[in-house]
């Protein structure tokens, strides 16, 4: 529900409501919550009613003191207030924070401290606590062939493991499941929802159309919701079950590296990575003056070389891969939905495929 009109997660948080005490046996060493992200552009079906609520995460963003109504706004004060803004400063007290404010007088002035979750102390002996919520699970639906991708930040080491358990359980490359690992790995660089807990965990499944509900697609995302709680129960076990998870690791990691992708690095303010944008009809930022080319569609995850086909005009023109994020690389979120809206960033994203590393989750050479 992070954003409205992906109705997979959804359904897959009805149906963890009507198991409750279920989940309670099964899973004894976790406290499993239920949270509709954005009810407002869910009841809507919209991915979001005025700017995506996975980008308003960020520092700039959430730290800033909570603006006036936008008809009442002056410009020059701040960022303006939106239903997702201000839905994101809730969230993040729920399951947060994210960032913390600790306010600290003298006798002349008064100053705010910003602090990430790597902080303990500040000055003046104040003592901190980190979020309150150890992980987000983010249950997404795309309109991209992306299969079932599991999606992590670079070195966190427990998520890193977790992915791996869940590839190798949906059954990998095989049955179109695959990791994908962004690499933004301090939390507080990151402007996603997930990021205001300890640890992040995405679930993206496509294609699915937006505002549909697919019974695949909501098995493929509980298959893999249910083997993160599996790991998540092994790896916190009264019973300490690490050793066995360990081994199960081991078994189906010999060598300890895990085939992933990685997200090309972000070059717009606001983006998880990198992509190849497209222009925006000069009318409306939200309609690409140009189509993805039909040799790429429905073909995430193949490698496109510098000189295929990326875009075509309305005169039949196409312009070609330029070789701006090297000269083979591998394109994800083809001609996805969401990324026709200006805010959540237009464009194709890009990724190189490699490997990570389960005993430090950091990522290795690139593969060529």
């Amino acid at each position: 529900g992070t954003h409205g009109n992906e109705y997979t997660g959804v359904w897959c948080i009805h149906a963890l409501e009507r198991v409750q005490d279920k989940l309670q046996q099964k899973y004894p060493s976790l406290h499993i919550s239920t949270l509709l992200a954005n009810p407002q552009a869910h009841l809507e079906n919209k991915r979001f009613v005025q700017s995506d609520l996975n980008r308003e995460f960020s520092k700039e963003k959430l730290v800033q003191a909570v603006p006036p109504p936008l008809s009442t706004m002056d410009p020059h004060d701040g960022l303006p207030a939106t239903v997702e803004s201000l839905r994101a400063k809730e969230i993040d007290q729920l399951l947060g924070p994210k960032f913390y404010t600790t306010k600290t007088t003298t006798t002349t002035t008064t100053k705010n401290t910003v602090l990430n979750d790597n902080d303990t102390q500040q000055e003046h002996g104040t003592i901190l606590t980190k979020p309150t919520t150890d992980l987000i699970v983010d249950l997404h639906s795309t309109t991209s062939n992306m299969g079932l991708t599991i999606i992590i930040p670079e070195g966190d080491l427990l998520m890193a493991q977790a992915a791996a358990y869940v590839l190798h359980k949906c059954g990998g490359k095989a049955q179109n499941v695959r990791c994908l690992m962004h690499t933004l790995p301090n939390r507080e660089d990151r402007p996603n929802l997930s990021s205001a807990a300890k640890h992040g965990f995405t679930i993206e499944v496509g294609p699915v159309p937006q505002g549909v509900l697919r019974h695949d697609a909501v098995e493929q995302t509980e298959r893999a919701m249910y083997a993160l709680f599996d790991f998540m129960q092994q790896k916190f076990s009264q019973n300490n079950n690490d050793d066995n998870l360990e081994s199960q690791l081991q078994l189906a990691y010999p060598t300890w590296k895990v085939p992933c992708f990685r997200s090309a690095p972000a070059r717009r303010p606001g983006e998880m990575s990198g992509k190849i944008p497209w222009p925006s009809h000069p009318d409306n930022p939200n309609f690409p003056a140009v189509m993805v080319h039909k040799s790429l569609q429905d073909r995430d995850f193949h490698m496109i070389r510098k000189g295929d086909a990326l875009f075509v005009d309305l005169d039949g023109n196409i312009t070609r891969y330029e070789g701006t994020h090297g000269d083979e690389v591998y394109l994800i979120f083809v001609n996805e939905g969401g990324y026709y809206y200006a805010s959540s960033g237009t464009g194709i994203g890009v990724a190189v495929k490699t490997e990570y590393d389960l005993q430090t989750g950091r990522l290795l050479l690139t593969r060529e």
